[in-house]
């Protein structure tokens, strides 16, 4: 989901938000963005109508690399949506109570 305005230009500003949080390069293709990072053995997003992301953690990392991956990628989720993490939980919660 992105916060209205946040749509428009969406590919760009991602790419500029995976580079500026995570300060590595970003395989590019078809739409799709992947990279390696820290805990992440894999980090992969989609765009569409929302955001798709798909992680993939590394095993046996040790406790301060996951703090600061798990810092990035906030940073990644605000400047690419909009939306701040407090708003993000809202947003998922209200979500799910539609769905029932």
């Amino acid at each position: 989901m992105f916060k209205r305005g946040f749509k428009k230009g969406a590919h760009k500003r991602i790419l500029e938000a995976l580079k500026d949080c995570f300060g590595v390069d970003v395989e590019e293709s078809d739409e799709e963005y992947v990279l390696s990072f820290g805990a992440l053995q894999k980090l992969t997003i989609r765009v569409s109508d929302t955001l798709l992301v798909e992680t993939e953690a590394k095993e046996g990392v040790p406790d301060g690399f996951i703090v600061d991956t798990n810092a990035r990628f906030r940073c990644f989720l605000e400047k690419a949506t909009g939306y701040t993490a407090k708003q993000r939980v809202k947003k998922a919660q209200e979500a799910v109570k539609s769905a029932q």
